[in-house]
């Protein structure tokens, strides 16, 4: 496993982006504080990020990231992924092209056919920012230019008290944040939930847009999820966050057409097949993309297209993470005009410390574009160090 930086010392055009080793770490980073959801009181639990290192023969290193234990997001395991990337993923791809992603991209779903999006997600992104670093561009450049150089991104609200989150909402006002996601789903006592929102309202006034996530803790009990719905319609939301499980898109239909709410789908859609069935059904208003759940920037940008043709909306970001993934999703919005604020990838502002020589800014409630080569930083290898888990340990 290689522990030094990489030394860029090598101009010769025949090695550039030809990919010489393929790195995959843990990395445990504590959060700010609690962000607890779908019923769950995550008090104590420390994010966890699968780093893949990708070096090239003339000593270019690409960085990609994914939350380790994605969970209810696909049948990727922590030890599988590793086990993917370090065993056949990685020695696959030794002697491509950093260039050829599309090729990379089809290796490894002709050699493990299974869905396991996060790990194929995780090697993908750092190959693309490999291959920006080769040629010293910014990644959004490989991604069709940039339509902006920054992104409002989303302050998120864990469950906690009425008064707790209409406090934190106000914290991130003052940041100049313009978008508050907060999580709800208290299953047996909607009042709680109804309090939740009109506390936050109240805090933040009528300019601030509002999102809720209630991450399928309803299930399959679509009356439920109406009625709450009802009861958070006078607080003029953005939308309501896949209330039911991600299998159940003919109960998202139901829901759907019987509140006013706009509805988004994040459990539901992790394959462009996953986005054909939700369109047929009319079970979503608006899409939740995250390059780890849907398996790399190429097939985000499949699900665009497709969500495009049929006027839904599309947002994107993944709630916690470091700044290595959140720049590559920042590129992506910024490179995607159909991807529309805010994006929910400030991840690095709720951990307590990051990996990264440059840590993604956000400034004034958005993230700023680096014009630097690929993500726009290198790793700090004294950081990663730091926070660096022993593989074995896991076991």
């Amino acid at each position: 496993m290689n522990l030094i930086p990489p030394d860029r010392t090598i101009d010769d055009p025949a090695s550039a982006g030809i990919i010489a080793s393929v790195d995959v770490d843990v990395i445990k980073i504590a959060p700010k504080k609690t962000y607890s959801m779908g019923g769950q009181d995550y008090s104590g639990m420390d994010y966890h990020g699968l780093l893949v290192r990708v070096r090239t023969e003339d000593g270019v290193e690409g960085i990609g990231e994914v939350f380790l234990t994605p969970g209810w997001y696909g049948a990727d395991t922590p030890l599988g992924m590793i086990y993917l990337i370090k065993a056949v993923f990685g020695p696959a791809v030794i002697g491509e092209s950093v260039f050829n992603v599309a090729r990379i991209a089809q290796i490894m779903d002709k050699l493990w056919t299974l869905d396991n999006r996060w790990s194929k997600a995780a090697l993908e992104m750092a190959v693309y920012d490999a291959a920006a670093k080769t040629i010293k561009r910014p990644l959004v450049d490989l991604l069709g230019g940039r339509v902006c150089d920054r992104f409002p991104v989303v302050g998120g609200i864990g469950t906690d008290t009425p008064e707790g989150m209409a406090a934190t909402a106000g914290e991130y006002v003052d940041r100049g944040f313009k978008t508050i996601k907060l999580k709800i789903g208290e299953i047996g006592n909607p009042c709680l939930d109804v309090d939740r929102v009109r506390l936050v309202r109240e805090a933040v006034g009528p300019d601030i847009v509002i999102r809720t996530d209630a991450n399928s803790v309803f299930d399959t009990d679509v009356r439920g999820a109406i009625s709450l719905a009802r009861k958070l319609e006078p607080f003029d939301l953005d939308h309501i966050e896949q209330p039911l499980a991600g299998w159940n898109i003919e109960g998202m239909a139901r829901l759907r057409d019987a509140i006013d709410i706009p509805l988004m789908a994040d459990e539901s859609v992790h394959s462009l097949q996953d986005m054909v069935r939700v369109i047929q059904a009319g079970a979503a208003d608006v899409v939740k993309l995250k390059i780890a759940k849907n398996g790399g920037y190429q097939k985000c940008r499949e699900i665009i297209a497709l969500c495009v043709s049929a006027g839904i909306r599309v947002e994107m970001g993944n709630g916690i993470q470091t700044s290595a993934a959140s720049l590559h999703e920042l590129a992506l919005a910024c490179a995607c005009p159909h991807v529309q604020p805010a994006g929910e990838f400030s991840g690095p502002d709720k951990l307590v410390s990051d990996i990264l020589v440059n840590p993604m800014q956000i400034v004034d409630g958005e993230a700023l574009l680096s014009p630097e080569p690929g993500i726009g930083s290198e790793l700090d290898y004294d950081a990663f160090e730091t926070c660096r888990v022993d593989l074995k340990a896991l076991l």
